[in-house]
């Protein structure tokens, strides 16, 4: 009777002498196993590649190619296939270098045949295990990407929600955000800043004036000049900003460059009042260079001259919108001081060569 059970299987028997071929296949026949057989072992390799066999069971001493070169193709091309080794010389230090190069067991001739169907059923349970493993593994791996990109989709989700209200609020906003976006990512990728970075730039940008819904919509529409406690209200968005977004946003690089995006070059900006020229000068000790990248990050002086150009461009309550000419103007004016003169070079180059921004 035929045995049934998980570590049946499609087994390839490579050997030399037509009765030894003969003899082991009946029997694993008579156990559930499909048999193939093959004389030699360039036969052998043509089966296995024309035909899928879960486990090998090759002769070592064979004319042309031996049992030992069969095995280390075997192990490169066909990973998964299990192999048992069977020869007439028993040899310690043979069995131990085949079975470190991949081989499942060793058997010695004249062969047990219930001994060698024993290693065989085994050899197959263990691949079944190994094959069950990765696939399980594959699948995790599947899981964990499909959560990852539910988990991004649910914060792009909330973030554009952030944004509309934002814009539903201060109607000068509207598409405000999404154009400075656009640009520091351009100036973003003319730095050669690397992607993931590039990312962050663009999540930050979508949401850098988000601090804003904490501002009274009549001093964020009011026509006229700002007394200085409104102008004071108005300067507390970035960190309004940083605070609305921490317990959704879990990068320190985004938060920052929020809470960075009005800070000037010279030091005088809001709200902590950084330097990138004082940092950029002492950016040869690493310790400050480290600082220089996590507190005044070129993502945030790319979004400071982002916001300014698209500000100056935009019509606003208390002003008509500049010129293109009179905006970059303004950005010239203000290299050096307001802003990081590299970046506002950049930006001017990228106009000049007309990047649609």
């Amino acid at each position: 009777m035929a045995a049934s059970g998980k570590s049946q299987g499609k087994i390839l028997v490579v050997d030399d002498e037509s009765r030894v071929r003969e003899i082991i296949s009946r029997k694993l026949t008579d156990n559930g196993h499909h048999c193939l057989t093959a004389p030699s072992g360039n036969s052998a390799l043509k089966t296995m590649k024309a035909d899928h066999v879960d486990l090998v069971l090759l002769d070592i001493m064979m004319p042309g190619k031996s049992g030992t070169e069969v095995l280390q193709e075997i192990k490169i091309k066909y990973p998964d296939t299990a192999v048992i080794m069977v020869t007439a010389v028993a040899d310690v230090q043979t069995a131990i270098g085949l079975m470190k190069a991949g081989a499942y067991d060793y058997i010695i001739k004249p062969i047990d045949l219930n001994v060698l169907l024993l290693s065989i059923n085994r050899a197959l349970e263990k691949r079944n295990l190994l094959l069950e493993n990765k696939e399980y593994q594959d699948h995790l791996e599947q899981k964990i990407q499909e959560q990852t990109e539910k988990v991004r989709q649910s914060f792009l989700n909330s973030t554009t929600s952030l944004v509309n209200a934002l814009e539903a609020k201060d109607k000068y906003t509207h598409g405000h955000s999404q154009r400075v976006t656009k640009i520091a990512v351009a100036i973003g990728k003319e730095l050669t800043i690397p992607r993931y970075m590039l990312e962050k730039i663009e999540l930050a940008g979508l949401l850098h004036d988000v601090g804003k819904i904490g501002v009274s919509e009549a001093i964020l529409n009011k026509p006229g000049k700002l007394s200085f406690d409104e102008f004071e209200l108005v300067k507390s968005h970035p960190e309004i900003g940083e605070r609305i977004l921490i317990p959704i946003v879990e990068d320190k690089e985004i938060l920052e460059m929020v809470r960075h995006h009005h800070e000037r070059f010279d030091g005088n900006g809001y709200p902590d009042g950084l330097s990138g020229e004082q940092i950029t000068q002492a950016a040869s000790i690493m310790a400050i260079a480290e600082a220089y990248a996590s507190i005044l990050s070129p993502g945030a002086l790319s979004l400071a001259v982002a916001d300014a150009y698209d500000a100056m461009t935009s019509n606003r309550p208390y002003r008509p919108a500049m010129s293109p000419e009179e905006a970059c103007a303004e950005l010239k004016k203000g290299k050096g001081k307001q802003f990081d003169p590299t970046i506002v070079d950049i930006f001017l180059a990228l106009l000049k060569k007309h990047v649609k921004l």
